[in-house]
Formats: C-alpha cells, sequence, structure tokens
C-alpha cells in the first residue's frame, strides 16, 4: 500500500494542482517523484514513509532554555472527513477504512501521522450524520470556569471523521507543509485478501502559508475529490504559538472505582467552535491504566502565545445505582481555561462525580 503513494508520485508532470495555494506537478515522469522524495531527505522509499522523530515537549523543562526559541507560525488540524460519496465510484456506506493521512513540514521532511491504520485494524465510517450538543451555562468555581449540564447527555457525532492520533507534535508552518493521503476501503465480499480493496484517496496537496502577512489565525476548509469521494479538511494557520502536550490522569475516585465515558477536547480563544477531538469513547466506558493515565488518542495542540487554551469534557457515569447515587445528573460538561505559557506545566481538575481526573499540560517553545 506504500507503493501506491509512491506511484502516485511518479506519475507527477508538467501541469499543477492547487491545494491551498501549493503547486504541485500532477502527470508526467519519474523525475518528479525523485525530485519529491529528495525534499523529504533521503532518496528512497523508506525514508519517504518514515515518520517524523522529532518529540513533543523538547523545550518544556530547564533549567535554561537556548535563545534561538520563540512563539512561530504553526497548523492546527481540526479534522479530516468523508463529505460525500461520488456517484459512479462504486462504493456504499459503511466504509472500513484504512490507510495513511499524513502531514510534512520543512523541520525534518518526514510524515507526521495524523490517521494510520493498517487493513487489520479499519475504521467503520457510516453516512455522514451529527446530533447537536444543548446549550450550558457557565459556574466559577476556583478561578476555572466550568460548564455543567444537570440534563439528560447529547453527544455531537460526525460519522465519517476519520479518528486522528496524530499529529505527534506541531506542525511548523517554517515553509509550505504538504497533506498525503493514501487510503482504502476494505471489500465486503473478500475479507481475506486486499487484492478486491479499493482506492478510497490516493492524493496529496500543500498550504501555501508563505504569502500571508497577517497577524490574526484563521481557519481554512479545503475539499479534496477522487473517483469514489470527496473529503474535506479542516485546518488552522496559528500565528505565533507554543505547543501543548496534554496528558491526563485519575487522581482520585473517592469511595469507590466508577466507570465512566467522556468525550475530551480543546480549543483556543481565537478558534471558537473548532474543536480538537483528544478522546471520544463514545457512550463506552473510557479505558484507564493501572497507573490512572487516560491514553488521549491526540495529545498535542499549538496555541497562542497571548492565549489561552480550553479542554472540555463532557462526561458521564456508568455503572448503574451507585454512580447514579454519586451525581445528580447524568452527564456533566465542564471546562478548563490555561494562559499559554512559555515553558513548565499547568495543571487543572475535572470532576465527574468523586471521579478527579488531573489535566496536565506541558508548554514548550518551537521549533
Amino acid at each position: 500500500m506504500e507503493g501506491d503513494l509512491e506511484k502516485a508520485a511518479a506519475a507527477a508532470g508538467d501541469d499543477v494542482f492547487s491545494g491551498g495555494e501549493a503547486k504541485w506537478p500532477r502527470e508526467g515522469n519519474d523525475d518528479h517523484r525523485h525530485r519529491a522524495m529528495g525534499m523529504y531527505g533521503k532518496n528512497d522509499a523508506s525514508s519517504f514513509y518514515k515518520p517524523t522523530e522529532l518529540l513533543p515537549m523538547r523545550h518544556t523543562d530547564g533549567p535554561l532554555l537556548p535563545g534561538f526559541l520563540m512563539p512561530m507560525d504553526t497548523m492546527e488540524v481540526f479534522f479530516v472527513k468523508v463529505a460525500r460519496l461520488i456517484d459512479g465510484g462504486g462504493l456504499q456506506w459503511p466504509l472500513e477504512v484504512y490507510g495513511d493521512v499524513a502531514v510534512r513540514d520543512s523541520l525534518d521532511r518526514m510524515r507526521n501521522y495524523l490517521f494510520r491504520r493498517d487493513r487489520n485494524n479499519c475504521q467503520t465510517l457510516v453516512s455522514p450524520q451529527a446530533r447537536p450538543i444543548n446549550n450550558a451555562s457557565p459556574i466559577k468555581a476556583n478561578n476555572l470556569i466550568k460548564y455543567v449540564f444537570f440534563v439528560e447527555c447529547v453527544i455531537c457525532v460526525q460519522d465519517s471523521l476519520l479518528e486522528f492520533t496524530g499529529p505527534s507534535r506541531a506542525v511548523m508552518l517554517l515553509d509550505e507543509p504538504i497533506f498525503e493521503i493514501d487510503l482504502k476501503v476494505k471489500a465486503k465480499e473478500c475479507s481475506s485478501s486486499s487484492s478486491e480493496d479499493k482506492v478510497l484517496c490516493l492524493d496529496y496537496f500543500g498550504y501555501n502559508n508563505i504569502p500571508y502577512r497577517g497577524t490574526s489565525s484563521y481557519a481554512i476548509t479545503e475539499e479534496v475529490s477522487s473517483e469514489s469521494c470527496a473529503m474535506e479538511f479542516r485546518f488552522a494557520h496559528v500565528k505565533r504559538s507554543v505547543e501543548a502536550t496534554i496528558a491526563a490522569r485519575i487522581i482520585t475516585t473517592g469511595s469507590g472505582r466508577f466507570r465512566f465515558s467522556a468525550r475530551f477536547t480543546a480549543h483556543t480563544t481565537s478558534m471558537v467552535g473548532e474543536d480538537v477531538v483528544l478522546l471520544d469513547s463514545r457512550g463506552q466506558e473510557v479505558p484507564v491504566a493501572e497507573d490512572g493515565e487516560v491514553v488521549l488518542r491526540r495529545r498535542v495542540v499549538v496555541v497562542e502565545e497571548q492565549g489561552e487554551l480550553i479542554l472540555g469534557m463532557e462526561g458521564m457515569l456508568l455503572g448503574g445505582a451507585a454512580a447514579a447515587a454519586e451525581i445528580e445528573s447524568t452527564c456533566v460538561v465542564q471546562k478548563l481555561r490555561y494562559y499559554a505559557r512559555s515553558a513548565l506545566r499547568s495543571r487543572a481538575v475535572f470532576e465527574i462525580g468523586s471521579i478527579r481526573i488531573q489535566m496536565l499540560v506541558a508548554w514548550s517553545l518551537l521549533p
């Protein structure tokens, strides 16, 4: 399957297509493939698909930080979804999707994976549909703004969204970043062989950040079409930002160990309404490690240097009457605000009944 994107690159030529405003060759000979591979470091396929080796939190801890570090322009990717299927493309909902979606920047030219699943671990996508979420009222507590529901919980669901596990570090806008899409749909009739699987989308596009000289962050929607579907990418150009790496841990459950479901999100004051989903258990129990760690699927976001990071949680206790006795509401919605910092860590706590979840944010300057 890795060879498919390489074959697409090998077909590059003189015409260009626009992704954002980036210009990429589309049809032609092998020269363009070698040129593209050369941009990413080494002229071989193994290097072409290699994930970035740079970790987050590179500059979180002192005692002294290098003088060249600073807030920098970055990209925040909110979601990628299959917006619609193309008539005649041969695909029908639901879709068993596997493959890769990655973005490259010029920090190391390697793949920063957003979505990566093999054929034995497909994600099931059904026809796009969303359910609205109720409005909440703010309640001040301990210098943190908490939004609490005392009504039946209605979780917002978008069933054609790819479930991200990345990026693994902040995406830099030093040069034009490149998105790469290599997705397939598992054949319903043949579960043991990939020979009958169909291509969902095989493409790449760039965002030309260089001409932008504005001082405000802004969000962009890009549509990529294939013979089978139209995919929608939603991302933002975030001005003068720092990296925030988020961790969650259960620090107490009171007198009992209660199970809970939850949806954890993050957004910034400059991007209100544009949530990054950190974890969504979709009504199922949130897995918790023996040491109390709540394993978030996404951990890294970016925040403007003068902005605030807002973490949200929609949580519900599970487990019957015992859990119901611990909390009056069937659903609790809370938000925590953190002022952006250049280093070190910030802590705050979510509460679901007797369960207290510490949200730890590690800050880092860039690059």
